[in-house]
């Protein structure tokens, strides 16, 4: 199993059991367990310090969603991260109360200044083989194809650069929100069946 995976499941099952047990005791070392991985991850698996957070109730993937939006040359929407300057398809990690149709367009409208419309449903993706460069969150990542329907291009705290690219002339892509292996199914699947992953 690998590594990042084991970690995953040992944090998962010492969170399920801090809010399941009903014996002090086990709830004891079940957080004991928990604060070990930490400590572990932070000394061996990452550059710097993080602290991961208990989660209440029983843990789960996160959902992030994304918006494939074409202009009328095919060319593809990106975004830039300010922080490390590489582009992804606009969206994120999705809210809770709030679908993920509608959060995806919510991302879209804050990232880009476009209101949008979604037509389907392009890629479902478990970033534990799609994305291995991502942190120790398991999420699923779903891709939908939008349609512009009005707005301007523009940058917003999120952002430093919104711009349309054809798939054979991409910038450095943030490979843990999108690869270039994604794009290219995503924009051969708009007029086919979803892929699930």
């Amino acid at each position: 199993m690998d590594i990042k995976i084991f970690m995953q499941r040992l944090l998962s099952i010492s969170n399920a059991g801090i809010n399941y047990s009903k014996d002090p005791y086990d709830i004891e070392r079940f957080t004991e367990i928990f604060e070990m991985t930490e400590t572990y991850i932070n000394q061996n698996l990452t550059n710097e310090h993080i602290t991961l957070a208990k989660e209440q109730g029983y843990p789960t993937p996160k959902v992030d969603v994304r918006a494939m939006v074409l202009n009328d040359s095919d060319e593809i929407l990106l975004v830039q991260d300010p922080k490390d300057e590489t582009w992804s398809l606009p969206g994120g990690f999705a809210e809770v109360g709030i679908s993920p149709v509608d959060n995806v367009i919510k991302e879209t409208y804050e990232e880009t200044g476009l209101e949008v419309e979604v037509l389907d449903l392009l890629a479902v993706y478990d970033t534990n083989k799609s994305n291995p460069e991502n942190s120790l969150n398991h999420y699923y990542k779903m891709i939908y194809n939008c349609r512009r329907l009005s707005g301007n291009l523009t940058e917003s705290y999120e952002t430093s650069d919104v711009k349309y690219f054809s798939l054979e002339d991409l910038p450095a892509l943030s490979v843990k929100r999108n690869s270039q292996k994604q794009l290219i199914e995503c924009f051969r699947n708009r007029n086919r069946n979803t892929i699930i992953e």
